[in-house]
């Protein structure tokens, strides 16, 4: 078996090939001139089960994804399992609108059709863990969130987990549970068009040490507000934590805001302080 990544997860894959001390695949990726990609797995793979790991956080890294596997098959590679740890698209998991394209199907089924099995991580469709198979295509979605809860267990003093909103609450309980304390979500309420007004549901946050928890965060905007909301509520400290760092407007607006930004390194950053290789290798291990 060999372990191959893509260019978003370079350093995951290094991470994941030493823990679970399997051989890191070698590969030649580069771009033309005219930004096609150029593909060349340098390793030999044939009659060999291949591990691919590559985030999908573009249009360039699902194309670049592709080629990847389709190399690997035709080189000879016996069995090739994708591990996706942030898959782009898969927020548009339903149609709202006729006519809508539905993403989030297009592309599992293209990833499906080039590799044997697809694991992922908080996959942002799925409310739970383990095998599914949307649109016909064999998933296995894997919880990073307890790896997030241990990184601040310890850290603060007189911690309270809060969600953004219901819909990630049970997030915050279980990472609550790790960490020893109490959990609760913030309401949203709608004033006008332009002003929506937040509070904890039943939890007073006065003094506390918030720990804000969500699957992704896209733009910020949301998790900034709820940050400053908490702040003027009399939080002691504020940190942000999620699995998937997005971060398409950049971190610098959390500056002075929140006291520490956490995300893991499904997607490469500055901010990964958590890492999901354990996670991964213990996968490919069994």
């Amino acid at each position: 078996m060999l372990v191959f990544s893509g260019s978003k997860s370079a350093g995951l894959a290094k991470r994941v090939s030493e823990e679970s001390r399997i051989k890191l695949g070698e590969t030649e990726l580069r771009k033309f001139t005219d930004g096609e990609f150029y593909i060349r797995i340098l390793s030999g793979v044939k009659n060999e089960n291949a591990v691919l790991i590559n985030s999908v956080v573009d249009n360039e890294s699902l194309v670049e994804t592709l080629l990847l596997l389709d190399a690997l098959r035709d080189n000879g590679a016996k069995r090739i399992d994708l591990f996706v740890p942030y898959m782009a698209y898969c927020r548009q998991d339903k149609v709202f609108k006729d006519g809508e394209a539905l993403s989030a199907k297009t592309v599992l089924k293209l990833l499906g059709n080039f590799s044997d099995s697809i694991t992922t991580l908080n996959a942002h469709f799925l409310d739970t863990y383990g095998r599914f198979e949307p649109w016909g295509v064999k998933l296995k979605n894997l919880d990073a969130f307890p790896l997030l809860a241990k990184h601040f267990a310890g850290r603060v003093r007189s911690p309270v987990v809060i969600a953004p909103d219901k819909g990630a609450m049970h997030y915050a309980r279980n990472a609550a549970e790790i960490i020893g304390c109490e959990s609760d979500y913030l309401e949203k309420t709608r004033v006008s068009d332009t002003d929506v007004r937040m509070k904890t549901k039943k939890l007073p946050v006065k003094g506390k040490d918030v720990i804000i928890l969500d699957d992704i965060i896209s733009t910020g905007g949301t998790m900034l507000k709820a940050a400053g909301m908490l702040r003027g509520a009399g939080a002691k400290t504020i940190d942000l934590g999620c699995v998937h760092g997005v971060f398409s407007k950049g971190t610098e607006m959390f500056g002075g805001v929140v006291d520490e930004l956490v995300c893991t390194d499904s997607i490469e950053r500055t901010e990964s302080r958590v890492s999901v290789s354990g996670l991964i290798a213990g996968e490919i291990q069994k």
